[in-house]
């Protein structure tokens, strides 16, 4: 049985697909599982390793795909990889392992990646219940794990296709789970022009925000993305 079940949701993108990959499996003194959640028609590489199994998700969506990586898992621990990311840190899995036995939701730093600026910037922020009713600091490509807190919370939001992240992040701090940040980058997380977040989605992000508030009885939100805190 795995440690941790590490889920890569892909769509399209084989070239980043393969760096993201190629930095799971250098993880060290860890047990895992990867899984990689096919939500396009681009067929997923064989990568040699025994640890890797493809699921399809016949293009229903990226939530979607999450939804099904997350139920088909079989390790105590879940991480999330998107697939345009990359950790950093070759110890970061262990690092969580050993902090969750003690907390419930471990989340870390990451670098932004920005296309024409030689100078990454850093993005070090921590995130509790109160400053989730009003940002999402939490990177979803840093994040790591209990299972156990579906089974309490059920199910990603598929009506929240754009914040389907921080509406995760919000129950888990709600329901009384211990967060821990580790204060130190693990990830690489790479801005460019087909990340969801851009300005071509800006209508659908605004409206989705409004859901999401709505849900959680938030009030008025300023429409935002990871870009805008570093």
């Amino acid at each position: 049985m795995p440690q941790v079940s590490v889920l890569v949701p892909t769509k399209d993108r084989p070239l980043y697909l393969a760096e993201a990959v190629a930095s799971v499996l250098v993880q060290t003194n860890v047990s895992l599982e990867l899984l990689i959640i096919n939500d396009g028609t681009t067929p997923i590489a064989n990568f040699g390793d025994a640890r890797i199994r493809v699921l399809d998700n016949k293009s229903r969506g990226a939530v979607s795909a999450r939804n099904l990586g997350v139920k088909s898992a079989r390790a105590p621990f879940i991480a999330f990889l998107d697939d345009d990311d990359r950790w950093i840190d070759a110890g970061f899995l262990a690092q969580c392992v050993g902090l969750l036995r003690d907390v419930d939701f471990v989340f870390g730093d990451g670098i932004m990646q920005f296309p024409n600026e030689a100078k990454p910037r850093p993005f070090a922020r921590d995130a509790d219940e109160h400053s989730l009713a009003h940002d999402n600091t939490i990177l979803v490509s840093t994040i790591c794990y209990h299972r156990s807190l579906h089974d309490t919370l059920g199910r990603f939001d598929e009506a929240l296709p754009y914040y389907w992240d921080w509406d995760w992040y919000l129950r888990v701090a709600r329901s009384g789970a211990r967060l821990k940040r580790i204060a130190h980058p693990v990830a690489d997380i790479r801005i460019h022009a087909q990340n969801m977040s851009g300005q071509s989605t800006f209508v659908a992000r605004r409206d989705n925000l409004k859901v999401f508030s709505t849900k959680h009885g938030l009030g008025d939100l300023q429409l935002k993305n990871h870009t805008d805190f570093v």
